[in-house]
């Protein structure tokens, strides 16, 4: 389970910058909405920039099981610089809700168990560090500068990034994806969160929160 979680965000390291969005995901203008689908990677996160250039964006609409740390990274700071509202009608899952979402001035989901978090690069070197999973000095030397990043992107906008992994510990133990109330969300600085009344598909359970540490 760590391993399947830790060496795709490692990805992010050998992506090119000029990579093009794969064929399953599209990234386009909507009105004053930015509609974003599919896997956030180097090339679709280039395009959503590409188009927040444009004049009267206000929106970004997202669906997306998630993708590479610094390519999300990237996508949120600028949602961020934009002050862009984030609207999730399905589904904002791993990169996604770590930083996409939480980026977002207003946030909108289309259900209760829209955002699904399972663990970012604080997780990872948790895992490391107890004993639970091991890993190269490279790879982990890898997740510090990640974890740098997000860390940084945390504090800017005034979030506890435990809020991505607490669920996967004691005494939660989560094996997969949880999700969160808003109230729950917001004693860990996610605030401005409405949910409409979409009908929450089975699997991720709702968590209710533990203290931040």
């Amino acid at each position: 389970m760590p391993r399947r979680l830790f060496l795709p965000l490692l990805l992010a390291l050998a992506a090119p910058a000029h990579a093009q969005p794969s064929p399953t995901t599209t990234v386009e203008r909507a009105g004053d909405a930015i509609v974003f689908r599919g896997r956030i990677e180097a090339g679709s996160a280039a395009r959503f920039r590409e188009l927040l250039r444009e004049a009267g964006v206000g929106r970004l609409v997202i669906t997306s099981h998630g993708g590479l740390v610094d390519a999300a990274l990237d996508m949120a700071e600028a949602v961020v610089d934009h002050g862009l509202d984030v609207e999730v009608p399905q589904a904002c899952l791993s990169s996604c809700a770590n930083y996409v979402f939480p980026a977002g001035g207003k946030k909108r989901l289309g259900h209760s168990r829209a955002v699904g978090w399972h663990g970012n690069m604080a997780h990872v070197l948790h895992l490391q560090q107890t004993g639970q999973a091991s890993w190269s000095e490279q790879e982990i030397e890898s997740a510090r500068r990640l974890e740098r990043r997000e860390q940084a992107f945390f504090q800017r906008i005034g979030v506890d990034g435990f809020v991505c992994w607490f669920g996967k510990i004691a005494p939660h133990n989560v094996d997969e994806f949880y999700s969160l109330s808003p109230r729950d969300m917001a004693r860990f600085g996610i605030v401005g969160v409405t949910v409409a009344d979409g009908v929450a598909p089975a699997g991720a359970p709702e968590l209710i929160a533990a203290d931040p540490p």
